[in-house]
């Protein structure tokens, strides 16, 4: 059966019957809960002056639901649903580069995970994967902690996690995701979406913004976990990536770099992918205390990108991302600055080469 079709067919199912399909009427309420948690080399401005916060990478929690489709079922977590429970949408265009992981499994005695899905253009890796905690753990999100609400996991009641663990006779076990070789991948932060199934299961879509080039077809997911002992538990996961094919690509040259206070402008990059326009912009900057004055971007010719910010690089130029975006691109590239009070500072016109 067309996973978009289903997709599409449970799109508007309430939660409280996708969470009783999916486990024990008992233990949950009927609300399937999700937490972000975010990594990377970046850093807040207000933290240090210079480096840009990076607009969040968007992600989501997923649906759970059974549909007596097993072959489906087994991919039901998976990046197309992630971004559909959060109220987003993935372009039909990456559907067929969309990468079933369904022999990337490690387990240890008392947990396991597993890849499900992943996808990666030049500019996101977006990787999902299952974690279990067997008979021994109840599995909540990195970030967590042993005194918050067993609510955080689907489950109803006033018990704490810590206390609802014992009351099963098990231990807590909090996990994340990231990719290793962030390197070899050009990945330079990333960002988790967690989804708890079950009280031993969760869900977590790893998304990386990376800066771009050919991704070679290995890489590795790298799973932590930490008990309330603070005993490190850790699987790695290999799987393989297959980079989707770049279309439109150009290079784009401004018509007066200088035309912002603070900040030379060199060139963009726009390419687009199944997954939308990327757009990347490479500056210097001559005056510092201008450069900090720019809160922010924004461009005519597409819209609803993900993105933005100003990294620095081992060059000591500085570089700003957009990823997925909707529009068109032709000859011409408009991008907007803005200040702090979202006042416009001017505009930058680029010129495709």
């Amino acid at each position: 059966m067309n996973r978009k079709l289903i997709s599409k067919a449970i799109s508007d199912i309430d939660d409280a019957f996708i969470a009783e399909a999916q486990s024990a009427p008992v233990a949950n309420t009927g609300h399937s809960p999700e937490r972000t948690s975010n990594m990377g080399k970046y850093e807040n401005k207000k933290s240090k002056a210079g480096i840009r916060r990076l607009a969040s990478l968007a992600a989501a929690a997923c649906l759970v639901f059974s549909l007596g489709l097993t072959a489906y079922a087994l991919n039901l977590f998976g990046i197309r649903e992630m971004f559909k429970s959060h109220n987003r949408e993935l372009p039909e265009a990456a559907d067929p580069y969309i990468q079933h992981q369904t022999e990337a499994t490690t387990a240890q005695e008392d947990w396991s995970a597993r890849v499900t899905e992943s996808l990666c253009d030049s500019s996101r890796i977006l990787v999902t994967v299952s974690v279990s905690g067997g008979d021994k753990y109840i599995v909540a999100p990195t970030d967590a902690s042993a005194s918050d609400s067993v609510a955080l996991i689907g489950i109803s009641g006033e018990q704490t996690l810590e206390e609802y663990a014992a009351s099963q006779g098990k231990q807590l076990l909090f996990v994340g995701a990231s990719l290793l070789r962030n390197e070899h991948l050009g990945v330079f932060t990333q960002a988790e979406k967690f989804v708890s199934a079950s009280e031993g299961e969760i869900h977590i879509l790893v998304d990386a913004t990376r800066s771009g080039g050919e991704a070679t077809d290995s890489a590795i997911c790298y799973l932590h976990g930490r008990t309330v002992d603070d005993e490190v538990l850790r699987l790695e996961v290999p799987f393989t990536l297959s980079q989707t094919p770049a279309t439109n690509e150009g290079q784009f040259v401004p018509v007066d770099a200088n035309a912002i206070p603070g900040i030379t402008v060199i060139d963009a990059t726009v390419e687009e992918t199944p997954l939308g326009w990327t757009v990347r912009i490479i500056s210097t900057v001559p005056d510092q205390h201008a450069f900090d004055n720019i809160k922010k971007m924004d461009c005519d010719e597409i819209t609803d990108f993900e993105g933005g910010g100003f990294v620095l690089e081992d060059d000591g130029t500085w570089s700003t991302t957009w990823s997925m975006g909707k529009g068109n691109i032709s000859n011409t590239l408009t991008v907007h600055f803005y200040d702090w009070d979202n006042e416009l500072i001017g505009d930058i016109l680029f010129m495709k080469k």
